[in-house]
């Protein structure tokens, strides 16, 4: 039925429309469940739908009563025609000529002439249903019995580790008791289906249905009653992607993994233990779910969801939940409204009232548990609510075409309290309004009171976003008690009409995902546009912008509101930033991304800030280079050396015009800049080219840089630390150790007394000391101590699966390799093998240094056809020319040399020898260049050409017998050095 028709379709009794009349509605739950329970025996039944042609009149107004679309959906198989008659009229053939009549014979005449062949073949295919179903029965009487499984059998004690839910469930909460049994049932009983081995093992049910009929809170307290069957039991948020990774990176850090979404599930992944893992609120259809299912492990996945197709994903059964059982729903209703259920609620008539508003709301759980904190609050009493709710739905359904049948129900229920919120307009109702409005496009959980009194905090560096403001949030960040008790009291209205929630254990407000999209859809675009300033606003101002360490799990908390409010603007305003302040806004966003390690997410805000900074400040504008500047810190951490690179030399070469005062520009002349920010500039770039193995370009410019910052800030600054650790890893590389040393131990020493033993910098500088000792072959008892004790700190502070934990693995295989100990070192290579390549990707330098360490590790345990393939593969994507590629081809050739494949060692010595001559990639005194030449002698001699070896050696003087093996480090298995 049409909402036009609605008009007339009134019922006397309520002075209103009947809730039957309701769920007709196009789109209704009820068409919609009928409609699923039809559409699988559809084909059993021949179908003819017809449709009214002419408009009915009732009231003066003409409108079809069920319009073709309803009437006449476009269903395989099935005939359909319209009838030149209103819908009373329809299919009463008064007459042989009456409209219809010969159309409906006709299809009478047909079915009925077929029907005698259709009965035979459904009366046969029956019974070879049932032969199939007493076989199958058979075969189940004749099975032993077997418990669930291993990790779950009857009787077993766990303990429960980890409880990682971050709410609880309703006091209030009642009924369900069918579908739990019904749950628990599903998850305990044997499934032998090919699905369940398809999806790794795992039961998974899906529970899925109407917003607000209780699926959260169904799941909240199955969690908490069965909590003692589990070892773990986590709860995600997949309202949406970027939040269920952020909620599988929790899971990492809680184990210690690292803080990354693969590492997360990886984790569950290998947990043997029995756990429940609950995904809640995966609506969104174009969200793949089963991306969050733990590839291996036997667990129960509980999944819930609005959308039906999520279904799908089941394995151990799905729930359908729609509204509660009648006498459940009533007991939830009075609940809510007495808080001494039993007194009032036993009263009859006050229960045939009870009975009556229960069945206009649908029973759908929320709606009851909202109409009766209303009733409780006195606002209305239950006889009043009845007439009230009534008038406001039938007010609501002809307005807003937005709003769902299905959800119409609920929503009445909460624009009741906030109308009187509206109405009775004192200073604690004006605010709670205001903030209602802002709630509406923060994240609907996690919503922290922290947040604004960080924003009053950080407002001491002045408006950055340049919105206007309501009055409560102007008042907070007066940072004043009067200020922060105004906030508590409009925070205390919205609590008491029950449209948030507040969770006295964490401190934090919520409010359910339908609330939640009715807050906002209830404004009109302008007010949309307008409170979403405000928010990002708001959010922007909550984040300092010094990052203070002691801050990093607040701004954690923050991302899953930057996420609503980036996909709000990016339906409002594509194109944004659009002015100064959102600007500003957005780079602060830019910050917290790249600080909990969302890269990508930082790189996307950083490249639409520089754009528009560019278009309107210039590019020789100090915010402009500041943006640019984290741009290329970004690229640096996804390890993109170009980029990197090219990001670098464009902050340099502004900061050359950009002086820090008019008395620094006639000092030093333009080409050479005197100056802190060019100088860290410098810095950066040395560290770039660094990895990009432009070593020798990174020495001079860390030379500059490090000498500059030296004279201005003196050597005990962390940031002239930096530039001196930077310019001492580009010496280890280039050989240069004792430079290397000199600079290292008093960054070391200096780090530690600064930061700690434990922070990441001083972790970083132990570990290169440590590195520069194996590359020298020295102190390597000591070494080795250093780099073990910075691999299990890193483990510790920053995961096992954290990048640089992983770079100390592959450290700390080299002194293995050192001692002897090849197969060790090969061992512990391979392990972290398949996390290098979850976690970084197969294409990232992490990889390509793994693989390199694991080749040597097969060299030193006498693995040759293995070193051989490995190092194959590592030629083929790395540059020609890249220093790294010269040593690896050295040591690529060394292992065909022990393989006795002359050929081919002397086609690739000739090949990197000629690129030396041509390209000069490397000079021919550089020990690389004659390790290469030493190894082509080698083969000459091998193969008696006596006299092309000595032509050899007259053109490269420096070559000594045994500088390959010493470049490439080749230790014999069980052959170790002995440290000096």
């Amino acid at each position: 039925m049409p909402r036009s028709a609605l008009r007339f379709a009134r019922d006397p009794d309520i002075a209103g429309l009947s809730q039957f009349m309701i769920s007709l509605l196009v789109g209704s739950e009820m068409l919609t469940e009928v409609a699923d329970q039809f559409m699988p025996i559809m084909k059993q039944y021949r179908v003819f739908n017809f449709w009214e042609e002419l408009e009915s009149e009732i009231d003066n107004t003409k409108t079809y009563v069920v319009d073709r679309n309803s009437a006449a959906p476009h269903w395989a198989d099935t005939e359909q025609c319209g009838i030149r008659a209103t819908h009373l009229e329809m299919m009463k053939f008064c007459t042989t000529r009456a409209s219809g009549y010969t159309v409906m014979r006709e299809a009478l005449t047909r079915y009925i002439k077929s029907a005698p062949t259709a009965i035979e073949t459904r009366w046969f295919h029956e019974k070879e249903f049932l032969d199939a179903e007493h076989r199958r029965q058979a075969e189940e009487l004749l099975k032993p019995h077997l418990e669930f499984g291993s990790t779950f059998d009857k009787g077993a004690e766990h303990t429960l580790e980890y409880y990682l839910v971050s709410h609880h469930s309703s006091v209030q909460f009642t009924g369900r008791k069918q579908q739990a049994q019904e749950l628990k049932e599903n998850f305990g009983r044997l499934l032998n289906s090919p699905n369940l081995k398809i999806r790794g093992g795992h039961r998974i049910v899906v529970i899925y249905g109407l917003g607000g009929s209780g699926k959260t809170q169904f799941c909240l307290r199955y969690a908490e009653e069965n909590r003692v069957n589990y070892w773990g039991v986590f709860w995600i948020d997949a309202s949406t992607r970027e939040n269920a990774e952020l909620g599988f990176s929790k899971l990492g850090e809680v184990a210690g993994k690292g803080s990354s979404f693969l590492a997360g599930k990886h984790w569950l992944s290998q947990c043997h233990k029995p756990w429940l893992l609950i995904i809640d609120n995966a609506d969104d259809p174009e969200m793949e779910i089963s991306d969050f299912f733990p590839v291996d492990g036997s667990g129960h996945i509980l999944i819930t969801s609005r959308n039906p197709r999520a279904k799908l994903y089941a394995t151990a059964g799905e729930i359908r939940f729609c509204g509660m059982d009648p006498e459940e729903g009533i007991n939830l209703l009075l609940k809510s409204a007495y808080t001494q259920h039993g007194s009032s609620s036993q009263d009859q008539p006050q229960e045939q009232l009870a009975r009556s508003l229960g069945a206009e709301l649908g029973y759908l759980a929320l709606a009851l548990s909202q109409a009766g904190a209303t009733i409780r609050r006195n606002i209305y009493t239950l006889e009043q609510y009845l007439r009230v709710y009534v008038g406001y739905r039938d007010r609501l359904l002809p307005k807003s075409m937005s709003i769902s049948v299905n959800n119409t129900n609920a929503i009445t229920t909460w624009e009741i309290p906030f109308q009187k919120i509206k109405k009775h307009m004192s200073v604690e109702n004006k605010d709670a309004v205001d903030l209602m409005h802002l709630f509406a496009f923060l994240h609907f959980d996690g919503i922290h009171e922290s947040i604004f009194r960080s924003s009053a905090v950080n407002s001491v560096d002045g408006d950055v976003t340049g919105v206007v403001y309501p009055d409560i949030i102007l008042s907070s960040l007066q940072r004043t008690e009067v200020a922060q008790a105004r906030l508590r009291q409009a925070l205390g209205v919205l609590t008491d009409h029950s449209l948030i929630d507040f969770d006295p254990d964490t401190r934090r407000y919520s409010q359910h995902p339908v609330v939640h999209r009715w807050a906002r859809d209830r404004l009109d675009q302008e007010e949309q546009l307008s409170s979403l300033n405000c928010t990002v606003g708001l959010l922007a101002r909550s984040i300092s912008p010094y990052l203070e360490a002691s801050g990093r799990t607040f701004r954690r908390s923050l991302v899953p509101h930057m996420e609503s409010c980036l996909q709000k603007l990016e339906n409002f305003a594509p194109s944004f930033p659009s002015t100064i302040g959102s600007a500003n806004s957005i780079e602060r966003f830019a910050w917290v991304y790249a600080e909990c390690g969302l890269w990508k997410k930082a790189k996307s805000l950083q490249k639409r800030l520089i754009d528009f900074r560019t278009r309107y400040l210039g590019r020789k504008h100090e915010d402009t280079i500041r943006a640019r500047y984290r741009l290329g810190q970004t690229y640096w951490n996804l390890f993109d050396p170009r980029l990197t690179i090219e990001e670098q030399r464009r902050v340099i070469a502004a900061r050359r015009w950009i002086w820090p005062s008019w008395f620094a520009y006639y000092v030093n002349p333009p080409w050479m800049p005197d100056f802190i920010s060019y100088y860290v500039a410098l810095s950066d770039l040395t560290l770039a080219l660094w990895l990009a193995g432009m070593r020798n370009t990174s020495k001079v410019i860390g030379m500059r840089a490090s000498a500059g910052l030296l004279k201005l800030l003196g050597p005990d600054d962390p940031i002239t630390l930096n530039a001196m650790f930077n310019l001492a890893r580009t010496l280890l590389h280039l050989r240069e150790w004792d430079r290397a040393r000199d600079l290292l131990i008093p960054v070391l020493r200096k780090r530690k007394k600064l930061f700690g033993p434990n922070h990441p910098d001083t972790l970083m500088a132990r570990n290169e000391l440590g590195v520069l000792y194996c590359e020298r072959r020295q102190n390597l008892a000591i070494a080795e101590r250093l780099v073990k004790n910075v691999l299990e700190a890193r483990k510790v502070v920053l995961g096992e699966e954290h990048a640089y934990t992983l770079w100390s693995v592959n450290d700390l295989s080299k002194f293995l390799c050192e001692r002897g100990k090849g197969s060790e070192a090969a061992k512990m290579l391979e392990d972290i093998i398949p996390v290098v390549t979850r976690t970084l990707g197969e294409e990232h330098v992490g990889m390509t240094m793994t693989k390199g360490n694991l080749a040597k590790a097969y060299v030193s345990s006498g693995r040759w056809m293995d070193a051989e393939q490995m190092l194959s593969q590592i030629l083929k994507s790395m540059p020609t020319g890249h220093p790294d590629w010269v040593r690896t081809i050295s040591g690529y050739v060394f292992v065909q040399i022990q393989l006795r494949q002359w050929r081919d060692a002397e086609k690739n010595c000739m090949d990197v020898l000629e690129l030396i001559r041509r390209k000069k990639v490397l000079a021919k005194d550089n020990p690389r260049t004659i390790a290469i030449a030493e190894q082509l002698a080698h083969v000459y001699l091998a193969t008696g050409r006596h006299v092309e070896a000595k032509a050899l050696r007259t053109e490269f003087r420096a070559m000594h017998k045994g500088l390959a093996d010493k470049l490439y480090r080749i230790v014999p298995e069980g052959a170790g050095i002995q440290s000096r």
